[in-house]
């Protein structure tokens, strides 16, 4: 599953770009940022987290952005390693380039830095993959991750984004964020999915947010569980710890007798992401 200096030079706006052929609204920007610069990141964050191949067509649709700023944005992403388009079909998927921002976001992040001793102290002890997740765009998204060392084993994969509304993690993170932000995304979800259970959802995460952690059994993989507790909130990221194996290792007593190791790691770790650098 992220500059160069100089003189800023005084822009002239330029006349909007017209919508995609089939599309009935433009998508604009806040006024605080600059539209081509969101729409290259959106196109880049569409790429990355696609499972398939994408082509310029159907991101310039799909996106709501015109035809002809889509394909400038491909081919600059192209250009620097961001994109790659197979010559054949024309599509797009992520260029290698993103891998050297991943490795820079890892070697740089104050919340990696502050995690990695006290996850693998966790796999270690508990013998199951042991993960730090944040939210990100709505999601929850792996940022550090020891795997475990059985044969058998429950892999989440940095860097891969997964719904905030399956799982422990998911709900753990939830039950960290305002109430406003919560709303906003309980909201998103039930019109993407058209689901009936927003007042379920929200009492679970409340459940969550009251004991302080969360227990998840088959809900993102079959055969899978996972338990998770808050680190903390700092800035604009929050984070979770969670360790996660298949479920004939980790029955419901397993799982809370692993609550409090969980709860002590995670506080932990929030000393050391609090500690300035």
């Amino acid at each position: 599953m992220v500059n160069e200096q100089g003189p800023e030079p005084t822009e002239t706006p330029s006349p909007p770009d017209a919508p995609a052929a089939g599309t009935t609204a433009k998508r604009t920007s806040p006024p605080s940022t600059v539209q081509i610069v969101d729409h290259a990141l959106l196109v880049l964050k569409t790429i990355a987290e696609a499972d398939r191949p994408r082509g310029l067509r159907e991101l310039s649709r799909d996106l709501e952005i015109s035809k002809s700023s889509t394909q400038r944005i491909l081919a600059s992403l192209e250009r620097v390693g961001l994109a790659v388009v197979d010559e054949n079909s024309r599509k797009y998927v992520i260029g290698p380039a993103a891998l050297t921002l991943a490795w820079r976001h890892a070697a740089n992040s104050d919340l990696v830095s502050a995690a990695s001793e006290a996850t693998a102290r966790i796999a270690a002890a508990t013998g199951e993959t042991a993960c730090v997740s944040a939210v990100v765009d709505g999601r929850r998204v792996t940022v550090y991750e020891v795997e475990s060392s059985q044969p058998l084993r429950l892999i989440t994969g940095v860097g891969r984004p997964y719904s905030l509304f399956s799982g422990a993690t998911g709900r753990v993170l939830l039950s960290m964020l305002p109430e406003a932000h919560l709303e906003h995304l309980v909201g998103e979800h039930v019109s993407a999915t058209g689901a009936t259970d927003a007042t379920e959802i929200v009492d679970r995460v409340a459940a969550a947010r009251d004991r302080g952690y969360a227990f998840s059994r088959g809900e993102w993989i079959t055969g899978g569980c996972g338990v998770a507790v808050p680190i903390a909130t700092q800035g604009t990221v929050t984070a979770a710890l969670s360790i996660y194996g298949p479920e004939a290792r980790l029955a419901d007593q397993r799982m809370a007798e692993l609550v409090p190791l969980l709860q002590s790691a995670a506080a932990q770790i929030a000393i050391r992401w609090r500690q300035p650098a």
